[in-house]
């Protein structure tokens, strides 16, 4: 499959790691200073190039929307129509800023919205995927649950059955386990558990603000529920 990265930071670089592995070709594009990926163009050889952000969106018939919050309408305008009819896979979280770049949840954003609702009115004509926004950089990769006892749940939400379906099968390719969660509205809710991990960070684990080490996912009773003559 044909991938776009936009933009290959932290998250995209290590779905791009993932996704050449398992024989995908990619174009990254970086919102900022090309040269910044040189080193994983050296790494991942002829399974992927550099190109422009138009270029990526033009060239993936799947593109990974990994952009910084406050620059989402500069990277739409630059994109264009070129993401029309294309499965738009968005990590985003709806993260504000201050002037000492201290980052916080927009609680008043998230009551109403999602970044991927607001991602699918900027494009129309684009198949949304809300995905790989509950996970942090150094764990979205699938080395770092080896010992594991489980592996990590990516939830997904998204309007279009197809894109949905495009997304389960990136998610595992990536190394980890879909979980499907509706509509694109379920957004909200995903967006939501970034909240949540971070209170379990700081009143669970010490204190761990990156959540470097955290992860959520389903499990299945094994053998099965208990079931018991209600009590009335």
């Amino acid at each position: 499959m044909k991938i776009g990265i936009l933009n290959t930071g932290n998250i995209g670089a290590r779905l791009a790691r993932a996704w050449a592995a398992a024989g995908h070709d990619l174009v990254l594009a970086k919102d900022g200073e090309d040269r910044k990926l040189e080193p994983i163009l050296a790494e991942l050889g002829d399974k992927a190039r550099l190109g422009s952000i138009r270029e990526a969106a033009e060239f993936g018939e799947v593109v990974l929307f990994s952009v910084y919050w406050p620059r989402v309408s500069a990277i739409v305008d630059a994109v264009g129509d070129a993401l029309d009819g294309k499965v738009v896979i968005e990590t985003m979280n709806p993260l504000g800023v201050t002037p000492e770049f201290k980052h916080f949840h927009d609680v008043d954003f998230m009551r109403d919205s999602s970044t991927a609702e607001d991602l699918q009115k900027r494009l129309p004509k684009a198949r949304v995927v809300k995905a790989f926004s509950t996970l942090a950089a150094p764990v979205l990769e699938a080395a770092a649950w080896e010992t594991a006892p489980s592996r990590p749940g990516v939830p997904y939400a998204t309007d279009d059955a197809g894109a949905g379906q495009i997304t389960r099968k990136l998610v595992e390719d990536a190394g980890f386990r879909p979980l499907a969660a509706g509509p694109l509205k379920g957004a909200r809710q995903i967006e939501q558990l970034g909240v949540f991990l971070h209170h379990v960070a700081d009143h669970e684990y010490g204190g761990d603000p990156d959540l470097i080490r955290l992860a959520l996912t389903v499990i299945e009773a094994s053998p099965g529920p208990v079931m018991r003559e209600r009590v009335a």
